[in-house]
């Protein structure tokens, strides 16, 4: 049975794959570029073996070349975690009876009334296509004429 791979198992690996190691930065990005440009190359001919092993490739040079910014492989993945975990939310479709409300980061951005089925059904189509939140509220807020 095979062990797992880790990160820090792929960080080794990086300075195997590359040889010679990148003298610069912009050379480890370059190789970079240059092996998505050859994976994409072979997935639009459907050669889709050669572009998975580019595409595994592109992962140890990814290391390769966040290691020569001087960038912690393990810390930028946190980052990048964080960053997509803190994402969902911030963006919501709030859907009372009468109207949609955009919502980002908790603070209205827009909103329009609710008419028919067809305006509800296309808010969500909506909401769907830009990736947002949809949140259904029960009750209508009071408008700016209503009496308490």
């Amino acid at each position: 049975m095979q062990k797992p791979v880790t990160l820090t198992h792929l960080q080794q690996l990086a300075w195997l794959h590359q040889d010679p190691a990148p003298a610069t930065s912009r050379e480890a990005l370059g190789r970079l570029q240059e092996t998505i440009r050859q994976c994409l190359a072979m997935f639009e001919t459907e050669q889709l073996v050669t572009a998975q092993t580019l595409l595994e490739d592109s992962l140890i040079q990814t290391l390769v070349a966040m290691r020569s910014l001087g960038i912690q492989p393990e810390q930028a993945l946190q980052r990048a975690i964080d960053r997509l975990q803190g994402a969902s939310g911030q963006r919501a479709f709030h859907i009372f009876p009468d109207r949609v409300e955009i919502r980002a980061q908790g603070e209205p951005r827009g909103e329009w009334p609710l008419f028919s089925q067809a305006d509800y059904e296309a808010a969500l189509r909506l909401a769907r296509e830009l990736g947002c939140d949809v949140i259904h509220e029960e009750a209508s807020q009071l408008g700016l004429f209503s009496r308490v």
